[in-house]
């Protein structure tokens, strides 16, 4: 097949969830002999011609940020106008657009409606627009910053929804990640057949995520003490991730275990725009002392936290369509304690319900963090957390999947069975 997929940066340019996934799943589809094209923007000063990446070819293009309305029409051309050279090139077969903003126009045009759509939709981004404007509201405008958004921002979150709504209901199927995910097309998008909606969760790398052959060593590189615990997290700096309350929760443990008991100790990985707002966050509430933020880290640092780390903490505060990072600290044989919010539940509870905290809150976290401090022991020594990955969440059954899944789209929508 010759699949064209469009979003809105390629790894390793851009790291993240769902540059990890289309990186991953499409370096393995190209290896069976698929042909991959990824259009994506870029941040360099000029694109410069098509590069392989891992089998995959990538296109990209460059753009001016003026204004949001602005932007998007740049998107949209650059991405369609290279579309339309693929296309001329060799017909597509799939057309998986992983970023509505960008592939509306393609999606619409004659080359676009030749082509069977299936896109993938990884989380309803006019939420995670109007999430992140509210917290920005509250924590950092002007008061004219707050009129401006009185007025724009209604309108700019409609206009991401007709976006998304756009791509949709042109699409032949859909891919999504988790049930969550399917039941927010079914909740906002009434007018979406979920009939055409399938769930083909996101995969790990378990030969690269794996536990350590010596914890200790891996404990030791880091510079982590025998006697602390270790709590991590892999989140980009920004408001929906609920980093403000693990910080939170952090504060309420350390006044749970005392001074001179066991230390709890995080480390959080990632960058984003939020790290000088939440660093000074941590100084407000006197955690600064058991708190580092790491940055981004390179893989294979990343995987020796998840090696070394005790338990791995996803504190998100709103719309998880996944948790890359979830699986990725389960397949080190990492335990996790997650939020409800989104589709941590459809992954941990099927392991231990207790790893799923009551709420999002800087409590709830604290709560599930002291009561898996209790009941730890309780399990043992155990492989069930790598396990219950081997048996899920592996890159070869979810490359499977979705390449059968395209493979009988696609057919269908050549036979004129689909429109």
């Amino acid at each position: 097949m010759h699949i064209v997929w469009i979003h809105r940066g390629m790894y390793p340019e851009f790291a993240g969830g769902t540059y990890t996934y289309i990186f991953e799943l499409g370096r393995r589809l190209a290896a069976r002999g698929h042909r991959i094209d990824v259009i994506s923007r870029t941040l360099a000063p000029e694109a410069g011609p098509p590069k392989e990446i891992g089998g995959m070819l990538s296109h990209t293009y460059t753009y001016r940020r003026v204004n949001p309305a602005y932007s998007t029409y740049q998107h949209l051309n650059n991405v369609y106008g290279i579309f339309r050279k693929i296309a001329a090139e060799e017909a597509v077969d799939v057309l998986g657009v992983h970023d509505t903003h960008l592939g509306l126009k393609t999606v619409r045009s004659p080359e676009g409606r030749r082509v069977c759509q299936i896109p993938t939709y990884h989380a309803p981004s006019f939420l995670e627009y109007r999430f992140d404007a509210e917290w920005r509201m509250k924590t950092e405008a002007t008061t004219l910053q707050r009129a401006v958004h009185a007025v724009a921002g209604p309108i700019l979150e409609r206009s991401q929804w007709r976006f998304e709504s756009g791509v949709l209901r042109a699409a032949q199927g859909v891919v999504v990640l988790s049930e969550f995910s399917r039941s927010n097309i079914a909740k906002h998008f009434p007018r979406v057949d979920t009939g055409k909606v399938t769930i083909i969760p996101s995969g790990v790398d378990t030969d690269r995520f794996r536990p350590a052959d010596d914890r200790d060593a891996a404990r030791r590189e880091l510079g982590f003490r025998d006697e602390d615990v270790h709590l991590l997290t892999v989140r980009r700096l920004a408001p929906r991730m609920g980093i403000e309350n693990l910080l939170g929760a952090m504060a309420l443990l350390g006044e749970r275990t005392g001074e001179g008991r066991q230390r709890v100790l995080l480390t959080i990985c990632g960058g984003g725009g939020l790290r000088s707002v939440l660093e000074e966050e941590a100084r407000r509430l006197n955690v600064a002392d058991r708190v580092t933020f790491a940055g981004h880290v390179e893989d294979e640092v990343l995987v020796r936290h998840y090696q070394a780390a005790d338990l791995f903490v996803l504190p998100t505060a709103a719309l998880e369509g996944f948790g890359i990072s979830t699986v990725e600290a389960l397949s080190a044989n990492l335990p996790v304690v997650g939020t409800p919010a989104g589709a941590t539940p459809e992954i941990l509870e099927k392991i231990d319900p207790r790893m799923v905290t009551r709420d999002t809150s800087a409590e709830a976290i604290a709560d599930a963090i002291a009561s898996w401090l209790d009941w730890r022991n309780q399990v043992g020594e155990t492989s069930r957390y790598r396990d219950n990955v081997l048996a899920n969440y592996t890159w070869d059954s979810v490359t499977d999947r979705v390449e059968s899944y395209y493979a009988d789209t696609a057919e269908a929508f050549g036979r004129g069975g689909l429109s």
